[in-house]
């Protein structure tokens, strides 16, 4: 059994999740507004709505991780995609400084559920590596995927998107191209 201090809070490790933001914030410099009719590989989804997604979701999970309402200014009323990325980066920072301080003691409420804060932070930095990429392809960016953090995200998209049961949050797994940790990522969270 792990005793903790009362008045501590447990220390999670970042690192995936600093990595993943780096990845995305390259993905995101330089984001115009007039690529916001740009499809992304996510079905019926332009650079716009993922951007307006990914905003919604970097609020979440920052709040979370200070165990209060995150104080990054007000989210943007604007969908033009040069004040979303902004924002973004804005979220990202906030975001990271909330989990190097340590999340608060116990699970997280999301709603009515109930997320350990390990399993907040890896699902965050899968969120975030995976959506970088997505606005990467939208945006023609011919980066590749990291190769070491698709290889360190793998195992947390296998073991926290499973195969069947996913519902709509997901695209059904595909086939992968290659066998490489990037292909097989992109392959089990339905992109090719």
């Amino acid at each position: 059994m792990t005793v903790r201090p009362v008045g501590l809070r447990p220390r999670v490790d970042v690192e995936l999740l600093e990595r993943s933001l780096g990845w995305a914030r390259g993905a995101l410099a330089g984001v115009a507004d007039d690529e916001a009719p740009r499809p992304t590989p996510c079905a019926g989804w332009v650079l716009a709505d993922l951007l307006v997604h990914m905003v919604d979701t970097l609020e979440v999970v920052t709040e979370l991780s200070l165990g209060r309402m995150a104080e990054v200014g007000p989210p943007p009323t604007s969908t033009r995609p040069s004040v979303l990325a902004d924002h973004l980066s804005v979220l990202g920072c906030a975001l990271l400084e909330g989990w190097l301080r340590g999340p608060p003691p116990g699970a997280l409420a999301v709603g009515e559920r109930r997320i350990e804060p390990e399993v907040a932070v890896e699902v965050s930095a899968l969120e975030i590596a995976v959506h970088g990429w997505d606005v990467a392809r939208a945006r023609g960016l011919a980066t590749p995927f990291p190769p070491l953090l698709a290889a360190a995200l793998l195992p947390v998209a296998v073991h926290r998107v499973p195969r069947v049961g996913r519902g709509a949050r997901f695209a059904p797994p595909l086939a992968p191209s290659a066998t490489d940790p990037a292909s097989l990522l992109l392959a089990h969270l339905g992109r090719s």
